[in-house]
This record gives C-alpha cells, sequence and structure tokens, in this order.
C-alpha cells in the first residue's frame, strides 16, 4: 500500500467531499447553484447537494431558490485561527504602525493553491486609491501581483514550472505578463533583488511592491504595498525600506510560528 492510499484510509471522504463544496464559494460570485457547485468541485450533482443541504443544515450556506451561498458563520473558523494566533494583539498592531508611516496600507500574505491568500491587512485607512476591496481572507491572482510573485520567489526552483501552468492564465490588463518565460524571469528577479514589483499587471495605474517575512525553511509569507502609479511623495526605496522594517518586526512575531 503507498502512503497516500495509507492516509486516505485515516480520512473522512464524506468530510473532504463537504469542505469541497464550502471551497468552491472562492470569492469570484456570491450565489452557486446545484449545477455550479458540481462543476467546480468535480462531483456529481447527487453528491453535491448532499454537501450543500448539509452546510445548510450546520449553518455554513444559505439557500435561496435555486441558489446557495454563504452565511457569516463561516467566519467564526477564520476568526479562530486569528484568534488563537492572537494576530490582533501581534500582528494588527505591526502591520497598522507602518502602514502609519508609509501612508497606505500593508498587507500580510501566503500562498494557498494557486492563489495568494491575505491573512492579515492594516486597519488605518489611507485613503487608497485600489478599488478592489480585498479584505481579510480574500485571495489574489499568483502571477501577477507583487504578492504572487514574492511567494513564488520563496519557491524551489525546481516547482516553478508546475506553479506557474497550474495558476489562472488571464491577462487583467495590457501590461500583465503573458508567457510563462516572462513570468518565471521575473520571479527569479524578484528572488535575487529581495523584492517584487509588478507595474499595473493586475489594477491599472497601480504598483506593487512586496518583500518576504519567512525564514528559510518556513513556509512562504510576504507584505505588500500598492500605489497609484507617480502617487506624489511615494518612492521606490521608501515603500522597500518600510517593508523590509515591518518584515523584520513580523520575523520576530511569535504568532506566526504556526504558520
Amino acid at each position: 500500500m503507498s502512503q497516500d492510499e495509507s492516509a486516505l484510509k485515516s480520512v473522512s471522504l464524506t468530510v473532504m467531499k463537504g469542505m469541497a463544496v464550502l471551497a468552491a464559494f472562492d470569492g469570484r460570485t456570491h450565489s452557486m447553484t446545484l449545477a455550479e457547485l458540481a462543476r467546480a468541485t468535480g462531483q456529481d450533482r447527487a453528491t453535491a447537494r448532499r454537501g450543500a443541504l448539509t452546510l445548510v443544515q450546520l449553518g455554513y450556506l444559505q439557500q435561496n431558490g435555486r441558489g446557495f451561498s454563504l452565511t457569516p458563520k463561516v467566519l467564526l473558523i477564520a476568526g479562530g485561527f486569528l484568534q488563537a494566533n492572537r494576530f490582533g494583539l501581534h500582528v494588527q498592531p505591526v502591520l497598522n504602525g507602518h502602514a502609519e508611516t508609509l501612508g497606505t496600507e500593508i498587507t500580510l500574505a501566503l500562498r494557498e493553491g494557486s492563489d495568494v491568500l491575505l491573512l492579515a491587512q492594516s486597519t488605518l485607512h489611507h485613503g487608497r486609491p485600489v478599488s478592489f476591496g480585498f479584505t481579510v481572507g480574500s485571495r489574489l491572482p499568483l502571477l501577477h501581483t507583487s504578492l504572487g510573485r514574492m511567494l513564488l520567489a520563496c519557491e524551489a526552483d525546481e516547482a516553478l514550472p508546475d506553479l506557474i501552468s497550474a495558476a489562472p492564465p488571464p491577462r487583467y490588463t495590457d501590461l500583465s505578463l503573458a508567457s510563462p518565460a516572462e513570468i518565471t524571469e521575473s520571479i527569479r528577479q524578484a528572488r535575487a533583488d529581495g523584492y517584487a514589483m509588478t507595474d499595473g499587471e493586475f489594477e491599472a495605474g497601480i504598483v506593487g511592491f512586496a518583500v518576504p517575512v519567512s525564514r528559510p525553511g518556513h513556509r512562504g509569507l510576504v507584505v505588500g504595498a500598492n500605489v497609484a502609479r507617480g502617487a506624489g511623495g511615494t518612492d521606490k526605496d521608501r515603500m522597500l525600506q518600510t517593508l523590509q522594517l515591518c518584515a523584520a518586526d513580523l520575523r520576530r512575531n511569535e504568532a506566526l510560528e504556526a504558520l
């Protein structure tokens, strides 16, 4: 028996299928039908239906006609993680302090599959010009954001081809890098430089910066910030210096040891 087969004997496939239904709600749409859930999870319609109705009974989904949508109860799971690891006490003040210096939001993120997952974000309002309104728990593109590029730069070089091919490839703007070779070169440059920078690849007119937080051998964590291109008083050196100071403070942070 292989190691994978042995591991499968120790898990509940029913729970796995139910969690796949929950994970199908990726923020791209508010509501999903059973047919859409079946396609998103790769399950047959009957299996998707059982999973969805079970989650309705548990209070994590609600049904409105043919559509299913998440309820606020799902935040209890995320809140449990953040509270148990004392993000509010140890991480939020660090992000807020450096964001105040920088004058724009700072975000802490890691890679989850083919997405960037936002773990924490400064809460001070700076009138940031970015219009997407992402919050903690949001997913961002791995290939066309500075956070994603820096996270990929934290990976081993031999892992890059699979990670790049697995990530969704759409071009968000005319400046989005299109070819795997260009993206790979950008990632390697970020690794060599110790920071990633993207200019208008995800949102037109927005420049993103990101630097690594993780120690070698730990799961990739990065912090980043976005500014409008040509914003007065904002320069690359100042952005990077502040983000690197923020990363250094977070590296000493016990809240991130569990990641």
